[in-house]
């Protein structure tokens, strides 16, 4: 019973007490609502069981009839209070925070079960023989490579070296496509991209292509000191990381996706708010005005809302008052 307050525990019960025998529609609507709170605060999902479980963890809790609770040990409400009163409905806000909580808490521990980008790399350094660490990188099609995170600054600068012409695994993962790929570190070979290998003790880079963005190639790279080709047991475990990576990533972007869509649909809101207040327009003719304005100024919608919402609101005339 995570995050419980025994005390609104017990203001909950005496509500739910005092009701039972109304039978008004409010009464019913209020009971299921104590109901569904008591049942996330006990764990059970039937309502006689959250009753008699929540019954039952106030008779045996230290605030219990025999303890010093301020209760008259005859209806479970505090002395001096009438079932129902002003305290219990002042505190059904913050069963409502409580129970939030507590949902709160069970999605925070279920959401470590996924693993990050660091955590893969992090995997990577101590899994994988040999490894000196890890990196994921894409390499866009202008010809560009951006490091999305690396195990090391070294690896990160590693990583942007292959920027050049032929250098790294990015650019065979790129020219194959997809799959997997093995570069041994030829000792005679100069270039930057070698040279910074050989100063970080890299002698040969596992990388295994991940399908995450659609405008450019990216991949999961192991670096290994060791100069021997890497058997089969390597190649699956990075083959495996390469997975979790994209997993990682792809998650990463749903977020800031959803939370992108959640702020262009607030601001679109408070600028249609704007428009509709200031100049005297249905709902419907103001998102019109808007997207007619983006057009006008060569931009999106989204721009033009959060500009007009939360920072240059364009001076106009009021709108004429009725009559």
């Amino acid at each position: 019973m995570s995050m419980v307050d025994v005390a609104e525990l017990r203001r909950l019960v005496a509500e739910h007490d005092a009701l039972a025998g109304d039978r008004s529609s409010d009464a019913r609507q209020r009971l299921r609502d104590i109901g569904y709170t008591i049942g996330v605060y006990t764990g059970e999902a039937d309502a006689a069981r959250a009753m008699a479980r929540a019954r039952e963890l106030l008779d045996s809790g230290p605030d219990g009839p025999d303890g010093h609770d301020g209760h008259d040990g005859h209806d479970g409400r505090p002395s001096g209070e009438p079932g129902g009163g002003a305290a219990t409905a002042e505190a059904f806000p913050e069963s409502l925070l409580a129970t939030l909580g507590d949902l709160a808490a069970r999605e925070h521990g279920r959401s470590r079960s996924f693993s990050t980008l660091g955590d893969v790399l992090h995997l990577a350094r101590v899994a994988v023989p040999d490894c000196v660490g890890a990196a994921v990188s894409t390499w866009h099609d202008e010809g560009s490579v951006h490091t999305l995170a690396a195990g090391s600054p070294q690896l990160l600068a590693l990583e942007r070296a292959q920027a050049e012409a032929g250098a790294g695994p990015l650019s065979r993962i790129r020219a194959q496509g997809e799959g997997q790929v093995v570069l041994r570190i030829e000792p005679g070979r100069p270039g930057r991209f070698t040279d910074r290998a050989r100063r970080c003790g890299v002698r040969t880079v596992v990388a295994a292509h991940l399908r995450t963005h659609p405008h450019g190639c990216t991949a999961f790279s192991a670096y290994l000191r060791s100069p021997e080709e890497p058997g089969p047991p390597v190649l699956r475990l990075v083959a495996a990381l390469a997975l979790q990576s994209s997993i990682a990533l792809d998650r990463s972007t749903l977020a800031r996706t959803v939370a992108d869509l959640l702020d262009r649909r607030h601001s679109t809101g408070l600028a249609m708010g704007v428009v509709m207040e200031r100049y005297g327009v249905a709902p419907h003719t103001a998102l019109m005005l808007l997207a007619q304005l983006a057009q006008r100024l060569d931009t999106d919608l989204g721009t033009v809302a959060r500009r007009l919402a939360h920072r240059d609101r364009p001076g106009a005339r009021p709108a004429p008052e009725p009559g």
